[in-house]
C-alpha cells in the first residue's frame, strides 16, 4: 500500500482531511474550510495561557457576529469569520511575542503571505475596518475574562472591553459552530 506523501521536500503539514499544506508556499487547492475549522477549534487563544480552553474558532465566530451586529454586509461578516484562518496552519502566537519580538516579525511576514493566498482561495474581502476594531475590543474582553494577565498592553490603549459574558466551548462544539457559520455565510454570498 502506498502512503500519501507531500508533493516535495519542505515544511508540509498533513491535515486531517489528508491534504498537504506548506504554509510558507501554500497551494490554494490544498486549503480547505473543514481543515481550517478543525484546526482553529483545537488552537487555544493566548498560546494556551487562559483559564479555560478557549479556541480561535470561537473567537472568530464572535468577531463575525459582532461585525454583523455593527451592520456589516455578508462579505464583511465572512471576512471576519476567516480573519484568523492563517492560524489553522501557523498556530496562534501569543500577542506580546507576535507584536513585540523579532520572532513575531518573522511570523508576521509568513502570516501575511499565507493570508493573501487564503484571501484569494476563499474570495475574502480585504481591509474591512470593523474587523480590527471588533477584534481589539474582543481581545480586551477575552483578556479580562479568560486570562490571568492584568498588566497594560500598549496595543490595547484606549480600547474598551465589551459587555459580553464569554463561556468557552469545547473544541468539537467550536468546530461545528464554525462550519455552520461558514455554511450560512457561503449560502448568502
Amino acid at each position: 500500500m502506498t502512503r500519501p506523501s507531500p508533493p516535495a521536500p519542505g515544511p508540509y503539514l498533513q491535515t486531517v482531511s489528508g491534504r498537504f499544506v506548506n504554509p510558507f508556499e501554500p497551494d490554494p487547492e490544498q486549503l480547505d474550510a473543514g481543515d481550517i475549522a478543525l484546526a482553529l477549534a483545537n488552537v487555544c487563544r493566548f498560546g494556551g495561557h487562559c483559564r479555560p480552553f478557549y479556541s480561535v474558532a470561537q473567537h472568530s465566530i464572535i468577531v463575525s457576529e459582532l461585525v454583523e451586529q455593527r451592520g456589516g454586509d455578508v462579505e464583511d461578516v465572512f471576512a471576519a469569520l476567516m480573519h484568523d484562518a492563517t492560524e489553522a496552519y501557523l498556530g496562534d502566537m501569543p500577542h506580546p511575542i507576535k507584536h513585540r519580538s523579532p520572532l513575531g516579525a518573522a511570523f508576521k511576514a509568513a502570516e501575511d503571505h499565507l493570508e493573501s493566498v487564503i484571501r484569494t482561495r476563499f474570495s475574502i474581502k480585504a481591509d474591512v475596518p470593523d474587523i480590527k476594531l471588533v477584534d481589539r475590543a474582543l481581545l480586551a474582553t477575552e483578556r479580562r475574562a479568560l486570562s490571568g494577565e492584568s498588566w497594560d498592553w500598549p496595543e490595547l490603549e484606549g480600547v474598551e472591553a465589551l459587555d459580553l459574558e464569554l463561556v468557552a466551548w469545547p473544541p468539537d462544539e467550536a468546530e461545528r459552530a464554525f462550519l455552520a457559520r461558514y455554511a450560512e455565510l457561503q449560502a448568502k454570498r
